[in-house]
Protein backbone atom coordinates (compact mmCIF):
# COMPACT_ATOMS: atom_id res chain seq x y z
CA UNK A 1 0.00 0.00 0.00
CA UNK A 2 2.74 2.45 0.92
CA UNK A 3 4.64 1.59 -1.86
CA UNK A 4 1.47 2.33 -4.20
CA UNK A 5 1.47 5.61 -2.67
CA UNK A 6 4.71 6.06 -3.31
CA UNK A 7 5.00 5.39 -6.83
CA UNK A 8 2.44 7.43 -7.50
CA UNK A 9 4.18 10.36 -6.30
CA UNK A 10 6.36 9.41 -8.44
CA UNK A 11 4.39 9.46 -11.21
CA UNK A 12 2.70 12.36 -10.52
CA UNK A 13 6.78 14.19 -10.83
CA UNK A 14 7.73 12.73 -13.99
CA UNK A 15 4.26 14.28 -15.74
CA UNK A 16 4.82 17.47 -14.43
CA UNK A 17 6.61 19.39 -16.71
CA UNK A 18 8.56 22.45 -16.00
CA UNK A 19 5.90 25.30 -17.11
CA UNK A 20 3.51 23.37 -14.90
CA UNK A 21 5.74 23.43 -11.91
CA UNK A 22 6.37 27.15 -12.38
CA UNK A 23 2.16 27.66 -12.76
CA UNK A 24 1.82 25.77 -9.38
CA UNK A 25 4.72 27.72 -8.06
CA UNK A 26 3.48 31.06 -8.73
CA UNK A 27 -0.28 30.28 -7.68
CA UNK A 28 1.42 29.10 -4.26
CA UNK A 29 2.91 32.57 -4.07
CA UNK A 30 -0.51 33.96 -4.15
CA UNK A 31 -1.84 31.94 -1.10
CA UNK A 32 -1.33 33.79 1.71
CA UNK A 33 1.57 32.46 4.04
CA UNK A 34 0.79 31.71 7.68
CA UNK A 35 2.63 34.25 9.00
CA UNK A 36 0.70 36.73 7.21
CA UNK A 37 -2.77 35.02 8.38
CA UNK A 38 -1.14 35.96 11.75
CA UNK A 39 0.04 39.37 11.64
CA UNK A 40 -3.35 40.27 9.90
CA UNK A 41 -5.28 38.76 12.32
CA UNK A 42 -2.77 40.86 15.31
CA UNK A 43 -3.35 43.67 13.74
CA UNK A 44 -7.34 44.68 15.02
CA UNK A 45 -6.24 44.91 18.24
CA UNK A 46 -2.77 46.03 18.22
CA UNK A 47 -4.39 48.86 16.33
CA UNK A 48 -7.13 49.15 18.87
CA UNK A 49 -4.62 49.52 21.41
CA UNK A 50 -2.52 52.10 19.98
CA UNK A 51 -5.75 54.55 19.01
CA UNK A 52 -6.88 54.33 22.45
CA UNK A 53 -3.44 55.26 23.52
CA UNK A 54 -3.20 58.37 20.78
CA UNK A 55 -6.46 59.48 22.20
CA UNK A 56 -6.98 62.37 23.74
CA UNK A 57 -9.09 62.52 27.04
CA UNK A 58 -10.52 65.52 29.19
CA UNK A 59 -11.20 65.35 32.98
CA UNK A 60 -13.58 67.72 32.83
CA UNK A 61 -15.64 69.36 30.17
CA UNK A 62 -12.84 72.39 28.74
CA UNK A 63 -14.05 75.49 29.54
CA UNK A 64 -12.12 78.76 28.65
CA UNK A 65 -8.90 78.30 30.05
CA UNK A 66 -10.27 77.01 33.63
CA UNK A 67 -6.82 75.64 34.47
CA UNK A 68 -5.14 72.06 34.63
CA UNK A 69 -8.11 69.90 34.39
CA UNK A 70 -10.13 71.06 31.39
CA UNK A 71 -6.68 70.80 29.62
CA UNK A 72 -6.87 67.69 26.74
CA UNK A 73 -4.57 64.86 28.16
CA UNK A 74 -3.23 61.24 26.21
CA UNK A 75 -2.29 58.26 28.10
CA UNK A 76 1.21 58.10 26.24
CA UNK A 77 3.38 61.17 26.69
CA UNK A 78 4.70 62.66 23.18
CA UNK A 79 7.98 62.14 23.17
CA UNK A 80 6.82 58.55 22.80
CA UNK A 81 3.99 58.71 20.63
CA UNK A 82 6.95 60.94 17.96
CA UNK A 83 9.54 58.25 18.69
CA UNK A 84 7.78 55.21 17.79
CA UNK A 85 6.59 57.73 14.13
CA UNK A 86 10.49 57.88 13.50
CA UNK A 87 11.38 54.79 13.68
CA UNK A 88 8.34 54.08 11.58
CA UNK A 89 10.53 55.89 9.07
CA UNK A 90 13.91 54.52 9.60
CA UNK A 91 15.08 52.38 6.48
CA UNK A 92 17.36 49.69 7.41
CA UNK A 93 19.93 48.93 4.91
CA UNK A 94 20.03 45.82 3.08
CA UNK A 95 22.54 42.79 3.33
CA UNK A 96 25.24 44.25 0.47
CA UNK A 97 24.75 47.84 2.16
CA UNK A 98 25.66 46.51 6.40
CA UNK A 99 28.38 44.37 4.55
CA UNK A 100 30.18 47.28 3.10
CA UNK A 101 29.46 49.57 6.11
CA UNK A 102 31.18 46.39 8.48
CA UNK A 103 34.46 46.44 5.77
CA UNK A 104 34.80 50.00 6.68
CA UNK A 105 34.75 49.65 10.41
CA UNK A 106 37.25 46.93 10.17
CA UNK A 107 39.80 48.75 7.67
CA UNK A 108 39.30 51.43 10.01
CA UNK A 109 40.20 49.92 12.60
CA UNK A 110 42.89 48.10 11.99
CA UNK A 111 44.19 51.49 10.27
CA UNK A 112 44.09 53.38 13.63
CA UNK A 113 45.80 50.47 15.14
CA UNK A 114 48.63 50.39 13.22
CA UNK A 115 48.89 54.67 12.98
CA UNK A 116 48.93 54.32 16.96
CA UNK A 117 51.28 51.99 16.82
CA UNK A 118 53.44 53.29 15.22
CA UNK A 119 53.08 56.69 16.61
CA UNK A 120 53.59 54.48 20.22
CA UNK A 121 57.03 53.04 18.55
CA UNK A 122 58.47 56.21 17.51
CA UNK A 123 57.98 58.39 20.85
CA UNK A 124 58.83 55.61 22.85
CA UNK A 125 62.56 55.87 20.73
CA UNK A 126 62.38 59.29 20.62
CA UNK A 127 62.21 59.06 24.64
CA UNK A 128 64.88 56.47 25.06
CA UNK A 129 67.12 58.62 22.99
CA UNK A 130 65.99 61.93 24.88
CA UNK A 131 66.40 60.54 28.56
CA UNK A 132 69.20 57.92 28.25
Amino acid sequence: MATDKKSEVKQKKAKTSLRQRNLNASEAKDKPKRIRKAASSAVKPVGKVGSALKTEYHLIKPKENAGFFTKSRSLTPKYISNSLGEIKNVTWPGRKETWKLVFAVYVFALSMGVFIAVLDYGLEKVFKQVIL
